[in-house]
């Protein structure tokens, strides 16, 4: 018995169509594929869902086997947000992926400009040689919580803590022009809204 579709020997038979090695291990890459497809799906939704909470790390998420491991040799670009693979070692991406989450909210309400800014001052942390790298990580957090609590409702935000965490990162970036700069810019929208 041939291979339905290639003309080899077959060795298997899906549905009644007879495979030969090959194409029944194509066959299988093809439906892992699939399969590892859905569970990002899954986990993607996952990360909605607790960005529209306002929870991070509660939903459980499928692990995805991934058989081949790609070294990027450049820019590394969540959504909104662009990152050097120089310093992914030294910041926390997990971080980066929830302000990533918080600003498409933030962008489906209509507020690009607060988008735009808050890219610019999170990129800004990230290149930053003037921050050490506990500093880095720390405002990451920071800006990550502000910016998950900015895409939640009025009702639903935590005010009283998202005004220290604000002064806190005034704090930090006040010695570095280019980083008190752009939080200037950031803070009146988020004066805006958390007022």
């Amino acid at each position: 018995m041939n291979c339905s579709q290639c003309g080899k020997t077959a060795i298997n038979q899906v549905e009644g169509q007879p495979l030969c090695v090959d194409c029944y291990l194509k066959l299988q890459q093809a439906i892992q594929m699939q399969n590892n497809r859905y569970l990002e799906e899954m986990n993607y939704l996952s990360d909605m869902m607790e960005a529209t909470l306002g929870v991070y790390g509660v939903l459980p998420k499928y692990k995805i086997n991934q058989p081949n491991q790609y070294i990027n040799t450049g820019k590394i670009s969540f959504n909104n947000i662009n990152v050097d693979r120089s310093v992914i070692g030294a910041i926390n991406p997990g971080e980066v992926k929830k302000i990533d989450v918080a600003m498409e909210q933030i962008k489906k309400s209509g507020n690009d400009e607060l988008v735009a800014a808050l890219k610019d001052f999170t990129e800004k942390i990230i290149e930053s040689n003037e921050l050490k790298q506990e500093e880095k990580n720390e405002l990451l957090e920071q800006v990550s919580f502000i910016a998950s609590q900015t895409a939640l409702p009025k009702e639903k935000q935590k005010k009283s803590i998202v005004k220290p965490i604000m002064n806190n990162i005034k704090e930090i970036v006040s010695t570095i022009g280019t980083l008190y700069n752009l939080w200037e810019k950031v803070k009146p929208f988020l004066d805006n809204i958390f007022s």
